[in-house]
């Protein structure tokens, strides 16, 4: 592959995706046995066993277009299933810090999965992989909200007249990756969800958090929420 140096073999059928490298790093930490068959561009890339199944564990990068060309190489290197682990920020009043987000669709209000929808792909999760998460969330006690999520090209250009608008039909947050992953995965063949921690809030105080308690608690248990789920999952 162009971008991520792999061989046929070094990819499971089963992968979680992560914006940041150090989330993989941290999924990785969790398996058996991994290995990192991947860091060419900072994409780091581990392949390990979980629950004796095979998970990868890939680096997209920020954004739609970075996390396209991740999902398009592994995709022909063959995954089956993809769960994006990352974070997202509320837009709906009912969703706080800490909170984690299952999205069902991805409102694609990026120029990525505009141009793959072209095609004829589809910015809705796996229902399958849905269901998966949000029964491992509930095993947890997890706060899990449920629903349409916005995909956005921009981290600061949110406003508050954008967040309320979009919450008004009844979307829960934005992020920047989870509409080109679905849409990616009804052209190519695989199975595409996502789980994602609330890290910032757009509307009110507009509150944004680095790390602290509540949301790296959430994120462990988003992670380990996934990992189970992809692993019960029939790719």
């Amino acid at each position: 592959m162009y971008h991520l140096r792999c061989r046929q073999g070094d990819i499971a059928e089963r992968v979680l995706t992560c914006g940041d490298p150090e989330r993989a790093e941290r999924v990785a930490r969790l398996m058996e046995d991994a290995e990192l068959v991947n860091s060419n561009r900072g994409l780091l890339v581990f392949t390990g066993t979980y629950s004796g199944l095979r998970v990868t564990a890939a680096t997209t990068g920020m954004g739609a277009p970075s996390a396209a060309i991740v999902n398009e190489e592994l995709a022909m290197l063959g995954a089956k299933a993809i769960i994006r682990v990352g974070t997202t920020g509320g837009i709906s009043r009912r969703v706080n810090l800490g909170d984690i987000v299952v999205p069902t669709e991805a409102i694609p209000l990026d120029g990525a999965t505009k141009a793959y929808m072209k095609e004829g792909g589809k910015p809705l999760a796996d229902s399958g992989i849905v269901e998966a998460l949000v029964r491992e969330l509930g095993e947890r006690g997890a706060k899990c909200h449920v629903g349409r999520i916005c995909t956005s090209d921009t981290f600061y250009l949110e406003e508050e007249k954008e967040a309320k608008k979009w919450a008004a039909q009844g979307a829960l947050s934005f992020e920047m990756e989870c509409s080109v992953t679905f849409a990616i995965g009804s052209l190519r063949g695989y199975r595409a969800g996502a789980v994602l921690v609330v890290t910032g809030r757009i509307h009110g105080d507009r509150d944004r958090v680095l790390d602290n308690e509540l949301t790296e608690g959430s994120l462990s248990i988003a992670i380990t929420s996934a990992l189970d789920a992809i692993s019960l999952l029939e790719v």
